[in-house]
């Protein structure tokens, strides 16, 4: 599995006629920051965003694993 799909989500703002007013205030909120939309409307790839969060989603399965009760999920990876 490869988590999240943003690909149709890139696809419908690519192909929407109203690109200035596709994404709402709402929308930083749900994803956290602006960091997300921001990739978006530079045109980067689905992949490319994913790469971005690698360095956090590393330091964050750190910091878990002090607190799992059992073995993780991804231990044979």
């Amino acid at each position: 599995s490869d988590g999240l799909n943003l690909d149709y989500l890139i696809e419908f703002y690519q192909s929407a006629p109203d690109k200035k007013n596709f994404f709402n205030g709402f929308f930083d909120k749900l994803a956290g920051t602006n960091v997300l939309r921001e990739q978006i409307i530079s045109g980067k790839t689905s992949q490319e965003i994913k790469q971005s969060w690698q360095k956090d989603l590393e330091a964050y399965k750190k910091l878990r694993k002090q607190y799992l009760l059992y073995p993780d999920f991804d231990e044979g990876k």
